[in-house]
């Protein structure tokens, strides 16, 4: 049998949880949109090992489509080849998250399909 002190000592704990992991996601995002600003006025752009990559769509200039890690619900596949780079903004492809679902390469029903050049 759980006791009164037992349960109220899981919810202090439960609540402090919720306070650093809130705190943890506030961090991921400030940083991320710090990196995304600084990628925005022409700075670094991603390297292949912080871009994830679509299984299989492409932008219209051959490029696979893919997104910054850590980037948040609210961003969008992009061209690789801008995120990259290798290519300027332009008439290059975007699919807003909440608009489009395009399979990752790290979903398991990808097979292992990516557009990872």
């Amino acid at each position: 049998m759980i006791t009164k002190e037992e349960y109220q000592q899981a919810i202090s704990v439960r609540d402090q949880a919720e306070v650093t992991i809130n705190a943890y996601g506030k961090q991921r995002i400030e940083e991320f949109g710090a990196r995304w600003a600084k990628f925005l006025i022409g700075g670094d752009p991603f390297p292949d090992t912080d871009l994830r990559y679509s299984a299989s769509a492409r932008c219209h200039c051959g490029a696979g489509l893919a997104y910054p890690r850590n980037c948040g619900g609210l961003h969008q596949w992009d061209c690789s080849a801008v995120l990259k780079g290798e290519a300027t903004e332009g008439a290059h492809e975007k699919y807003p998250f909440m608009f489009y679902e395009i399979k990752s390469e790290e979903q398991p029903s990808a097979h292992g399909a990516t557009t990872r050049p």
